[in-house]
């Protein structure tokens, strides 16, 4: 086995606990803020079954609505420059409606991924059927 592929295997492993881990909070009333539909869909592939928010299911008019019953928020904007501006602003938007809020699933992510994805809609490759039980791409 090379070391990319035991990176890849690596990061496939982290991967099925890290959603197993936001699948827990979602149970605690969190939710995971991402960008938009792709990103929401690449959740969803990779089994996570909690309570996804979206930059438009915060706009104007529709926040309160959409964060009803939630306690804290994981924000998994993208790693890119314009990622790291809106996380930044979720920060001190969800403070000041009182949420807890949280960048450390996404430092996580990023870190764990070794700066390689920078979009969430990315991460769908790793979809369970998309990797077989050898971790290679099918």
């Amino acid at each position: 086995m090379t070391s990319r592929d035991k990176r890849y295997l690596d990061f496939v492993e982290f991967l099925v606990g890290f959603v197993d881990e936001l699948n827990v909070l979602s149970a605690e009333d969190a939710a995971v803020l991402v960008e938009g539909k792709r990103d929401s869909k690449a959740l969803v592939a990779l089994g996570y079954r909690g309570r996804i928010l979206t930059k438009a299911s915060l706009s104007a008019g529709r926040i309160e609505a959409s964060l009803e019953g939630v306690r804290s928020v994981i924000i998994l904007t993208d790693m890119d420059r314009e990622g790291r501006r809106l996380a930044a602003g979720y920060i001190k938007l969800f403070q000041t409606l009182g949420l807890k809020a949280s960048l450390t699933h996404r430092k996580r992510l990023s870190r764990a991924s070794h700066g390689v994805f920078l979009h969430i809609e990315n991460l769908s490759r790793f979809a369970p059927e998309v990797v077989d039980i050898g971790g290679t791409a099918t």
